[in-house]
């Protein structure tokens, strides 16, 4: 809301025309937006930070969390490499079996796809997962703002089912994780056996099998770890972010401020606009509840 906006709803008031549920709802929509614009901006900005007696703490924490992002993201680049390596060696134990019975052959390389597969849905499943989360706090503060606004009971309903539906969205997608992980362990248990029958008929590939298939296990466990770590890793890093960008929002006049964000000038003034928007909308409620 602009300066203009304002003092026209303020004369629209004087004729009874209050749009209170309007200006919760654009308050609580600005207050999403200058979030997010805050987090970019504490992102881009924290670096320059390290003068700024109140932002030290979340300077040192940042700078701990980046180098941990970057030992994760070494780690599970080895574990992907492991796990590379180990799939081409499996090949090359593979194609040394020529003479192992062709249905045998076959169905191994049917659990290995189904392995695989079942990895690929666990991971579509974690990610959807993670957007819900992510919908589900959003959503929550939107629900927060409007019962702190004391906002029309309609809306809160709404917020409210909204997020009874994502929590259960949450716990689905929990539940099939579960059931996916408890499949992948009854295939490789299925896989081990075949691949024991597998061995006794080629004594010379049962130790390069066996070491592949551990390898390859192995790697799929770790990069599955990695990620999840990294995961929470990130939403740590973004709620300081969003701390940082907060700080520098609203305190966008002080001196050490302005030098930390001039090289982002544009997201500041971005973030600052919706702040002063967000407080317009938040007066003319107060002065139709008043």
């Amino acid at each position: 809301m602009t300066r203009t906006r304002y003092a026209l709803a303020l004369l629209l008031q004087s004729f009874g025309l209050h749009r209170r549920t309007k200006r919760l709802t654009d308050a609580a929509f600005e207050l999403q937006l200058m979030q997010d614009g805050e987090e970019i901006l504490g992102l881009s900005c924290w670096k320059h930070i390290e003068k700024i007696e109140e932002l030290s703490m979340e300077y040192w924490n940042l700078r701990k969390m980046e180098r941990e992002e970057k030992e994760l993201m070494a780690k599970l680049e080895e574990a992907e490499n492991t796990l590379n390596g180990a799939q081409n060696k499996r090949a090359e134990v593979m194609d040394r079996s020529k003479d192992i019975g062709e249905e045998l052959l076959q169905k191994r390389d049917d659990y290995f796809t189904k392995i695989d597969e079942l990895e690929e849905l666990r991971e579509n499943i974690l990610d959807t997962a993670t957007q819900t989360k992510r919908k589900h706090a959003a959503l929550k503060m939107k629900h927060k703002v409007l019962q702190e606004e004391d906002s029309d009971h309609d809306d809160l309903e709404k917020c409210k089912e909204e997020l009874k539906a994502l929590k259960a969205e949450f716990t689905e997608a929990r539940s099939k994780i579960s059931a996916t992980e408890s499949q992948i362990k009854e295939q490789e248990t299925e896989l081990a056996e075949l691949q024991e029958e597998i061995d006794s008929k080629q004594k010379g590939s049962k130790g390069e099998a066996t070491e592949s298939f551990s390898l390859i296990s192995k790697a799929n466990r770790d990069i599955t770890t990695y990620r999840a770590e990294l995961g929470v890793l990130n939403d740590n890093q973004a709620k300081a972010f969003r701390e940082v960008g907060r700080f520098l929002n609203v305190n966008a006049t002080r001196e050490d401020c302005r030098k930390a964000t001039k090289e982002q000038r544009g997201i500041l003034e971005q973030t600052r606009l919706l702040y002063r928007s967000i407080n317009l909308n938040r007066r003319l409620v107060e002065r139709s509840t008043g």
